[in-house]
């Protein structure tokens, strides 16, 4: 099978129009106008796509060189494929005749296109089938494929801004996008009245990890991915210019920003699928290079804290409790101040009150032993306590003194005995009988 008759049967319906439009002549644009929307993405199952790959072909006819255009695009698109795979450089990668490379091409995508009765300039996407291209990776060859990442696709549109709330065309974007043919793997949100109240624009700029902890629980996710589109529109029906920014993490650390143009209303959607490709290769590229992974501290498995068994009123009294802030850098740091803090004798139960991996997290400590005792127990076991802030105790810094404990005074009775009048009988003695 050669590969222009595989192209044949997919390509039938496109030539009806191209015969139409054969006569037409190269369409110009100017050079500073962004990259032109391109049509809906159709990849999908168990594929892999290698997008944005730029042709330029003459040839004898349309048909001809609409066929060349694609045959170069598998081609160019084979290394990138090979080097996404194995984390090799591009050139590194085997060359391999057409035939070849044509066995593997399950399809091609039409990301933008402009032609001529002899000329075929375009934008494509290859489609590699993943079995028949694994075949041809090296044994130790990985298929690289991300976490499950949470996806916000954040929509800034006349003033109003939405995530999850309703059917938005960034939203239905990013649906019509065939994620089974990319490295991510992505977590989308239902829709429904909870995702909207708790996936929110204002959300996706908060930094509060403890936070992100539970909604990544709740949806199964290792990390986070916030897709921005803000829309600029000319006037009602006119072009529109579309700012689109790529974020991840809780700290939405920037990995792309890029604007595109729609030369009207209808072109919107052809635009926005630009911009999924677009943004989907800049976390594909993040994900190679390492800069794009799970996130340890926002799926922490904290080990069960000791609590202390319920006491009844009378066996408590005595027992107090402090708040305290410590400093938490890492995911283990916790895990080390609590072994550090259930060593010591004077505590009886702790309770982490919020972490913040990064910052400084609360701890409620009970103890037994008043405020001065608890903090020369805890300085003997290197800790510093200072007012409601607990730290290491640094090299060299002076140990505290035991403090001293006064007894309370013990009240005197009224009736008590002040002056020794000698020993007394405390009970009678009985007559000896006569």
């Amino acid at each position: 099978m050669t590969f222009k008759r595989k192209l044949n049967g997919w390509m039938a319906a496109a030539l009806v129009a191209l015969a139409a439009a054969v006569a037409v002549p190269l369409l110009a644009q100017d050079a500073d106008r962004p990259e032109p929307p391109a049509e809906a993405p159709a990849a999908g199952g168990s594929a892999f796509l290698v997008s944005d790959i730029d042709v330029d072909v003459v040839a004898g006819s349309a048909e001809a060189a609409r066929v060349a255009a694609f045959r170069e695009a598998a081609r160019q698109a084979w290394p990138q494929l090979y080097a996404r795979m194995t984390g090799i450089a591009a050139s590194g990668a085997p060359k391999l005749p057409d035939s070849a490379i044509e066995a593997m091409v399950s399809g091609i995508e039409v990301q933008a296109e402009r032609f001529s009765d002899t000329r075929y300039v375009g934008k494509l996407g290859v489609v590699f089938d993943r079995v028949r291209a694994g075949e041809r990776l090296p044994a130790n060859a990985r298929v690289l494929q991300s976490a499950p990442m949470l996806l916000l696709p954040v929509l800034a549109d006349g003033g109003v801004t939405s995530v999850y709330e309703g059917r938005s065309p960034w939203l239905q974007a990013w649906s019509r996008f065939g994620t089974d043919s990319s490295p991510i793997s992505y977590v989308r949100a239902g829709g429904n009245a909870s995702d909207a109240l708790l996936l929110t624009g204002w959300q996706a700029r908060r930094d509060n990890r403890g936070l992100w902890r539970s909604i990544l629980s709740r949806y199964g996710a290792e990390n986070l991915l916030v897709a921005e589109a803000w829309l600029d529109r000319t006037y009602p029906g006119g072009p529109i210019v579309g700012t689109f920014v790529a974020r991840h993490g809780p700290d939405s650390d920037v990995l792309t920003r890029f604007r595109l143009r729609a030369g009207a209303a209808g072109e919107l959607d052809a635009m926005l699928d630009t911009a999924v490709r677009r943004i989907d290769s800049a976390y594909a590229r993040a994900l190679q290079s390492g800069v794009l992974r799970a996130d340890p501290t926002l799926t922490l498995a904290l080990e069960p804290i000791s609590v202390s068994p319920q006491l009844d009123a009378a066996d408590t009294l005595g027992s107090m409790g402090t708040t305290v802030s410590v400093a938490t850098p890492d995911a283990a740091s916790w895990n080390a101040i609590e072994a550090a803090l259930g060593s010591v004798a004077e505590v009886d139960s702790l309770t982490l009150m919020e972490l913040s991996i990064g910052g400084m997290s609360q701890v409620r400590i009970g103890h037994v032993a008043d405020y001065a005792m608890l903090r020369y127990a805890l300085d003997q076991r290197g800790w510093r306590l200072d007012g409601n802030r607990l730290r290491p105790r640094a090299e060299g810094e002076a140990a505290l003194p035991r403090p001293v404990v006064t007894l309370p005074s013990l009240p005197v009775a009224d009736d008590a005995v002040t002056e020794s009048e000698g020993p007394r009988d405390l009970m009678p003695v009985p007559e000896d009988p006569q």
